[in-house]
């Protein structure tokens, strides 16, 4: 939270670096512009003058004045308005401030440009030209934008402020993850690699005598080896699977599919599996009507299914484990669930069961945590809603839409 504040920080003094930059060059693209007027209307005036005669000018820039008078004498020969006198001779544009005489306490500041101009008879005379300073910036803008543009503005300012700030703590909260992500996958694979490569060694230097001695430890580390080798393959296949199905590269096919024909396909699959640590596992499925019809990718919704019932497996503590597969309808909505008879899920495994690398188990002997990830995965590529509930031990309901 703290970066993501001091980078929307950042970013606003970013912004008002911009905005002073671009402040100054509209200062000075304005002050060149009447610069460059100036210069014109002082020679246009010049190439109006004829035989010393200074009456008729015409100016095509309307709210440029002028004063010709003599440079010597400083006598005006001519002048657009009477009550401007000739001004202090300066090379370049220079500010002028010129005080009202009917009120002392208001004055007029002017741009005015003076330029020397010589006869052919030697007679030499200065032409000034002036136009109104250049406005504030603040009233430029007031002249651009009306004032109820202006209490938009500000609001949209604040808002997009806000909108960044909650940009970068979103950026941040996602570095975070992948952060922990990745420490998480280094975590996972160390321990694998540590004994792969502790029980190679030994392999190596004593390989030949524990054969000699038909050592049984040959063939523990070669299980060893096997072992880890399998479930860093089947870690690292997870993973793959996982970025797929984030980033839907997952094709779905559709299908109907009867809710109990696949329940039956379920309870034959996990029958054929031989038990595990010596434990009984029952199937049951409560009875559903046959018009009990989804319509979903049968292979994703059969893998939520095997992580699910996967999960109780190694979860369970019960030399009896009862699965028990059911589903009900509710408006557009088919809801499928499993439930065991285990102890059910814990208050920080609700919260915490779809997180990469999150396991119950502590030791990770009983899984690496990807799992549950898979099935948020599966079930966002899908459509439907996962989730998690304790009742006579632990639920997992799928909620899938018609």
């Amino acid at each position: 939270m703290k970066k993501a504040v001091k980078y929307s920080f950042v970013f606003t003094f970013a912004f008002l670096i911009l905005a002073l930059n671009l402040f100054f060059l509209m200062r000075i693209s304005m002050r060149d512009s009447q610069s460059k007027r100036l210069e014109e209307a002082s020679s246009e005036i010049f190439a109006q003058i004829k035989n010393g005669t200074y009456t008729g000018i015409q100016l095509s820039h309307k709210d440029i004045d002028y004063v010709i008078y003599a440079r010597t004498s400083r006598r005006v020969l001519a002048a657009s308005d009477a009550m401007l006198p000739p001004l202090p001779f300066a090379r370049g544009v220079q500010r002028y401030s010129l005080k009202n005489e009917a009120v002392t306490e208001e004055s007029t500041d002017i741009l005015y440009l003076c330029r020397s101009y010589v006869f052919s008879d030697g007679k030499v005379i200065c032409i000034q030209v002036s136009i109104p300073a250049e406005k504030e910036i603040s009233q430029v803008l007031f002249s651009i934008f009306p004032r109820s543009l202006l209490k938009v503005l500000i609001p949209l300012l604040l808002f997009l402020f806000l909108s960044f700030s909650l940009y970068f703590i979103v950026l941040e909260k996602k570095y975070d993850t992948q952060k922990e992500f990745i420490a998480n996958v280094s975590h996972e694979l160390k321990t694998p690699v540590a004994v792969i490569s502790g029980h190679a060694d030994l392999l190596r230097r004593h390989g030949k005598k524990l054969l000699e001695k038909d050592d049984g430890r040959f063939d523990e580390s070669l299980a060893l080896i096997l072992k880890e080798s399998s479930s860093m393959t089947r870690m690292v296949q997870n993973l793959l699977e996982l970025t797929r199905l984030e980033n839907r590269l997952t094709k779905v096919q559709k299908e109907d599919i009867s809710v109990r024909d696949f329940f039956e396909e379920i309870k034959e699959e996990l029958s054929a599996r031989p038990a595990e640590n010596g434990a009984d596992m029952q199937i049951e499925i409560i009875p559903l009507p046959d018009d009990y019809i989804i319509k979903t990718d049968r292979n994703l919704l059969c893998q939520i299914f095997s992580i699910a019932i996967e999960n109780s497996i190694k979860h369970s503590n019960s030399q009896n484990l009862k699965i028990t597969l059911g589903a009900e309808k509710s408006g557009r909505k088919t809801t499928l669930f499993i439930r065991d008879n285990g102890e059910g899920f814990s208050e920080e495994a609700l919260k915490r069961a779809f997180d990469r690398f999150y396991s119950g188990d502590k030791s990770h002997k009983k899984g690496s945590g990807i799992g549950m990830s898979i099935v948020k995965s599966i079930s966002r590529v899908l459509g439907a809603k996962v989730r998690l509930e304790n009742d006579g031990g632990a639920v997992v309901k799928v909620i899938l839409p018609s």
